[in-house]
């Protein structure tokens, strides 16, 4: 199995596959894909956890470096 990875839009549920690999799929009928989306974090939850990232690298010192390669 290969794997090929594109980004497009989702409208009224359809996700649009493009071109290119519009042309290699028809030249193969019945062909199993296994289909991966990856939707990216909208809202307060997602905002919360960067900002919480942000707090916790401020504490990150040059020191702590000692700690990465345990």
């Amino acid at each position: 199995m290969r794997a090929v990875e594109f980004e497009t839009e989702v409208i009224n549920n359809t996700i649009t596959i493009p071109e290119n690999f519009q042309v290699e799929l028809a030249l193969s009928k019945d062909k199993h894909v296994r289909v991966i989306v990856m939707v990216d974090e909208l809202g307060e939850e997602a905002q919360f956890k960067n900002e919480l990232n942000e707090q916790f690298l401020k504490g990150y010192d040059e020191a702590d470096s000692v700690y990465d390669n345990l």
